[in-house]
């Protein structure tokens, strides 16, 4: 009964969250002053929107839709959403802030505090605070960098080969254009190292769901 009061508790509170992050969402695509398809070009609203989906998913299976449950509950899905919203908020927070605008400001407008920094922090609590089901390995879960992976290698497609409206190269972030290194062999370190380093974080994340779930809920 503890543990269903407590689901319950989680799926109204993802279900509200859901909603603020659609409006949050919403409010970003309709407001923007560039191509409209850039929203979903970039890697902050594609992980976003993710987790929206899974908050909707889990909110739905509290609450009796437990057909949800294999899938929102499952430890490879729960993982891999956590290192896409993870990469949403390190990059950000680690890369593009410091680096190219020389400024951390969580808090500098409604999106920058939402989709940056909100949803990762919301979905870490459920991860660890909503037990997994099925298996998952440390192999499965690097391979769950596979997405991103891919996303850099379309980037470098599209940016090479269009442009937007100003006339720029059409890529997502200025990290991900070769262009902006001067050498290809330090863009080449650049991404490896990302690689090398959300790899390992990804296993950490394994290591320490795979011990929450074991040492902290009662059957």
């Amino acid at each position: 009964m503890k543990q269903n009061k407590k689901e319950l508790f989680l799926g109204y509170f993802a279900l509200v969250y859901a909603l603020t992050l659609l409006f949050i969402l919403i409010n970003n695509f309709s407001g923007r002053n560039v191509e409209h398809w850039r929203f979903f070009y970039a890697f902050t609203q594609q992980s976003n929107i993710l987790v929206l989906i899974w908050l909707v998913l889990f909110g739905l299976s509290a609450f009796g839709f437990k057909k949800f449950n294999k899938v929102v509950k499952n430890k490879v899905v729960m993982t891999a959403l956590a290192v896409y919203i993870s990469i949403t908020y390190f990059i950000v927070a680690l890369v593009l802030n410091p680096i190219y605008s020389g400024s951390w400001n969580p808090v500098s407008s409604a999106n920058e505090l939402w989709l940056h920094h909100l949803t990762p922090i919301i979905y870490w609590l459920m991860f660890f605070l909503v037990k997994g089901e099925g298996s998952i390995s440390y192999k499965s879960s690097v391979l769950t960098l596979i997405y991103p992976l891919f996303y850099v290698l379309l980037n470098l497609v599209i940016g090479a080969t269009l442009s937007y409206n100003d006339g720029s190269a059409a890529y997502a972030y200025d990290f991900i254009n070769p262009n902006s290194y001067g050498n290809i062999f330090i863009y080449l370190l650049v991404i490896l190292g990302l690689l090398l380093v959300f790899s390992l974080f990804s296993m950490g994340l394994t290591k320490l769901k795979l011990y929450i779930d074991n040492n902290y809920f009662n059957e």
